[in-house]
């Protein structure tokens, strides 16, 4: 079946090389129960493979006394989950199903990477999969995409790369390059379409502004980090383009929505993930949890994403006939997506660790100062300049030093740190302080 599908796909994406309008009619076309009945195929392919060659599942098949040869649907697998703690912490060997030809990581700071494993093949059926994206949001074969995610460790890059050589469009992918690098060549290869995280796109435009270049664009893409309405307006309004947004993760191997010219939620691609909302308060806010169906290297079955969305209701205007999923609410931890990856309270510690003439409370808001990210460390001290400057200095150096890639971000003016000192007493409101607060959307 998995073979099935992704000769299919390959037709598919024949049709709209180099003109994705013509891919989208043909999704447009195609009929759902048909679409209904490959993903229910595919899902017990996946759950038999994970059967037979995942120790991992094996195990948690027989624990939750199920049977994969008689899994139907989702509804026979709801006594197992997967989640990020089990994907850090078991052995590669015992989730993997088949032999591993890449490896990507996540961008987290915590210290417990996750890690995933594809093929060759993967990344490519994966990569045909993205120009649906290009094709939603009205790109035409005349566009010139400059792709600016970052290579490093994780999939970024050589996704973004990828996309672009299916598109049959010309293109640059230098990677996460000196903003002012590519507001340089904007003009000079007629560049039409930014594809990079929002704070290098946000950088980007500032650059720009100042530099008074603004060429007619078709549109931005970014994805990974959350984005206030107000920086998107603030991008949008300078170029007089659309940003578009994308749901993607490493433990996805690509991306599970994106959004279309109608920005009315992600557009699930529900052709290679089975999605769920776990445990739906009345509004229909839940758990996003998927299950992957074109995987074969390392699938996961019931993945908890952690992220709170929920699925809306109707149909989109723009015809694409899948399911769409909100903005992220949040998250059931503490993690926050921001320029900096997924940051947690512990990295924080890290980094104020040692900082002299403060007292023991801290906390640091993540604001939203114009175009840039800014973390806000405030401290609780009577002391005056002088102990905000060298606990600036103090923090920049560990930063530095124990955590280079974020770093380069601040030097590079994708995001600023600044030092907040208030009276002793002040920070604690409760018998628990929030160490990490994010006031994106509070107006300085």
């Amino acid at each position: 079946m998995l073979k099935l599908v992704r000769a299919l796909n390959a037709g598919v994406m024949r049709i709209g090389r180099g003109a994705p309008q013509r891919l989208l009619s043909t999704i447009r076309a195609f009929p759902s129960p048909v679409l209904n009945v490959l993903r229910n195929a595919a899902l017990r392919d996946t759950v038999r493979r994970a059967a037979r060659g995942s120790r991992f599942y094996r195990e948690k098949f027989a624990k939750a006394g199920i049977a994969p040869e008689r899994v139907r649907g989702l509804q026979d697998l709801q006594a197992i989950e997967t989640t990020p703690d089990e994907l850090r912490s078991v052995p590669p060997e015992d989730l993997l199903c088949g032999r591993p030809e890449l490896v990507v990581e996540s961008s987290g700071t915590t210290g417990r990477l996750t890690r995933i494993f594809l093929s060759h093949a993967e990344l490519e059926y994966y990569a045909r999969q993205g120009v649906i994206l290009l094709a939603m949001i009205g790109v035409k074969d005349t566009d010139r995409i400059l792709g600016a995610f970052d290579y490093a460790w994780g999939l970024g890059g050589i996704y973004t790369q990828r996309v672009g050589a299916h598109s049959g469009l010309f293109g640059a992918y230098p990677g996460l390059v000196e903003p002012g690098e590519a507001v340089d060549r904007l003009i000079e290869y007629g560049f039409t379409v930014v594809m990079g995280d929002p704070f290098w796109i946000a950088r980007l435009t500032e650059i720009a502004m100042a530099r008074n270049v603004r060429p007619a664009m078709t549109a931005f893409i970014s994805g990974a980090e959350r984005i206030t309405e107000r920086l998107r307006q603030d991008i949008e309004s300078y170029w007089n383009a659309p940003l578009y947004m994308t749901y993607a993760s490493t433990e996805l191997g690509a991306s599970l929505g994106a959004e279309c010219a109608a920005k009315s939620g992600y557009h699930l691609h529900e052709y290679d993930y089975a999605v769920e909302i776990a445990d739906p308060d009345p509004e229909g806010y839940g758990e996003v949890v998927f299950t992957t169906l074109t995987r074969t290297v390392m699938p996961l079955i019931r993945y908890r994403t952690r992220d709170i969305a929920r699925i809306l209701p109707g149909a989109c205007p723009c015809g694409v006939p899948f399911r769409r999923l909100s903005d992220i609410r949040g998250r059931r931890d503490e993690v926050l997506a921001c320029v900096w990856g997924d940051i947690h309270p512990e990295m924080l510690a890290d980094l104020v660790r040692g900082t002299r003439g403060v007292g023991d409370e801290w906390q640091v808001a993540l604001r939203q100062v114009g175009l840039r990210s800014t973390f806000e460390f405030r401290f609780e001290s009577d002391g005056g300049e002088s102990v905000g400057s060298a606990a600036h200095t103090h923090i920049s150096r560990r930063l530095a030093e124990r955590y280079p890639p974020l770093w380069a971000k601040v030097v590079q003016q994708m995001c600023d740190i600044r030092i907040r000192l208030v009276p002793p007493g002040t920070l604690r409101t409760g018998r628990k302080i929030r160490r990490l607060v994010d006031e994106r959307d509070i107006q300085d």
